[in-house]
């Protein structure tokens, strides 16, 4: 007599442990990925962030004829930012600003507590400057490169302090942020490790 079998397909033991072992590497293998991918986005955030309230303040001070910044501070083991208003006419002064004569308009704010992960920085080896600058970023040099301020100034006739405010996850993602003094246009770019680059 035949043995009956139930009716129906199904999985053997080895079939099921066989599949369970190939989603398990194709998960080894892609989880890696994604988490670059999601570094990568939150890092192109934040420097999204600070492109667009750099661009606010530039129409503002164009607007009111009135001298906008955004000011960096150093404090704790990281940045922190905040926006300011000329309050005599002399531009944005560090000592104007501890007497209060050029107030605070916005902040104080981080990065690394509205995107995990990501602060002003730059990577743990060395990259080459943003275009047309032709040297090297030394690890984990200092990110916010605007002479010797901190401040990045938009006056009424549309310039700015020009400089570099990079914007990293310190491991493998950075982008830099570039204000163009004479225009006082910001622009984006992305270090591609792919072509030791920089993009648009």
């Amino acid at each position: 007599m035949a043995a009956h079998h139930p009716a129906g397909g199904g999985f053997s033991l080895t079939e099921a442990a066989l599949v369970l072992a190939l989603l398990g590497m194709m998960l080894a293998v892609s989880t890696p990925a994604l988490f670059a991918a999601l570094s990568r986005a939150r890092v192109a955030a934040a420097a999204r962030e600070l492109e667009q309230e750099m661009a606010r303040l530039r129409a503002v001070a164009v607007a009111t004829r009135r001298t906008q910044a955004l000011r960096l501070a150093w404090s704790g083991g990281g940045y922190s930012f905040a926006f300011y208003a000329d309050g005599d006419g002399d531009g944005i002064r560090a000592d104007d600003i501890a007497a209060g004569r050029d107030p605070l308009t916005g902040g104080p704010r981080d990065l690394p507590s509205r995107y995990e992960g990501v602060d002003f920085g730059l990577l743990d080896a060395a990259i080459p400057e943003v275009p047309p600058g032709g040297g090297a970023l030394a690890p984990h040099a200092d990110p916010v490169r605007f002479g010797r301020s901190d401040t990045v100034s938009f006056t009424p006739r549309g310039t700015a302090t020009p400089g570099t405010i990079y914007v990293s996850d310190g491991r493998s993602a950075v982008v830099a942020v570039v204000v163009f003094g004479g225009t006082g246009r910001i622009r984006m770019l992305a270090f591609d490790r792919d072509c030791w680059c920089w993009r648009r």
